[in-house]
């Protein structure tokens, strides 16, 4: 027997409650307002009020109806809710402009879903469903600010997966126009932006992949005279540049600014990736590498592959 959210807002609130089944980690990181967290224990079953009519849930509502059949079974009232968790998360995104008025308790716990669309829920889903990302993780998602500096072969691959994860601003730093030697390992350019700015060839492939998204585009190289200005308005930075004057700038800068950030290095078939965060105390990038290697001494991409 089931239940919709349509039909459960026609229930007076002391009438039932809902029994989330989908363990204490996925309860944490969001649930249905009043929810009661419950891992399924029959032997603990006398926990459960057996004046209230129990709605059951889980993420998609499959692992739930089962246990709202044998709770049925054992003598309580038990429906399971249709479509689970998400169609509860849809059907409150769906219903935003509607929730202004109701009691400050609901806001409260409205808040986990209040930035997040409906159609941005359902692109989400399989992050959301996730225990430690939730929906409080992917609102801050959203809200996030990451700049990639160099749109090549490395940043071009994190560049879409960020945009595809929900970060709500991605900014990209590139002053090269992109070649055709580029795209057998620069996924995110194609053949017919051979000579574009590859920021600007960056941009359009995100906002294909996921238009929910804002890009910044800079144009530039990578300075001292520019550096702070561009890292400011960022949360974290990603080192995906080919050569380590910029990578010790990168370094240095976010160290300046306390800015966690990323560093990634590869040539031919061996890599190396770091992130270094300031408030736990860890070692940077130049307390690996202490100085900038003398010119010529290690081979780039375009030398060794």
């Amino acid at each position: 027997m089931e239940i919709t959210v349509q039909q459960v807002e026609l229930l007076s609130d002391d009438d039932y409650i809902y029994l989330d089944v989908r363990g204490e980690i996925a309860y944490q990181h969001g649930h249905i307002p009043k929810a009661y967290e419950w891992a399924g224990d029959f032997s603990h079953i006398e926990e459960l009020p057996k004046d209230k009519r129990l709605i059951v849930y889980c993420n998609y509502g499959e692992k739930s109806a089962p246990i709202a059949e044998q709770l049925r079974q054992e003598g309580y009232e038990a429906l399971n809710l249709s479509g689970g968790y998400r169609e509860w998360l849809l059907h409150v995104t769906s219903q935003k402009e509607q929730m202004q008025d109701v009691s400050k308790d609901g806001l409260h716990l409205f808040s986990s879903t209040e930035e997040l669309t409906p159609d941005e829920v359902k692109r989400y889903d399989r992050q959301i469903i996730l225990p430690q990302v939730g929906s409080d993780g992917q609102k801050k998602l959203k809200k996030s600010k990451v700049l990639i500096i160099g749109a090549g072969g490395l940043g071009a691959p994190a560049a879409l997966y960020l945009a595809g994860a929900g970060v709500g601003t991605i900014g990209i730093v590139d002053a090269d126009d992109v070649s055709v030697s580029n795209l057998q390992r620069q996924i995110i350019h194609t053949s017919k932006r051979e000579g574009t700015n590859k920021a600007e060839s960056a941009k359009k492939s995100i906002l294909e992949l996921n238009e929910h998204i804002k890009v910044n585009t800079y144009p530039e190289y990578l300075y001292a005279d520019n550096a702070e200005e561009l890292f400011k308005e960022y949360d974290f930075i990603i080192d995906a540049v080919d050569n380590f004057e910029t990578k010790f700038l990168i370094n240095d800068t976010c160290v300046l600014l306390k800015k966690p950030f990323c560093h990634a290095g590869i040539l031919q078939f061996q890599g190396q990736v770091m992130t270094y965060v300031p408030e736990e105390d860890q070692p940077c990038y130049r307390c690996i590498f202490e100085e900038i290697p003398e010119s010529g001494s290690v081979p780039n991409c375009s030398q060794a592959g």
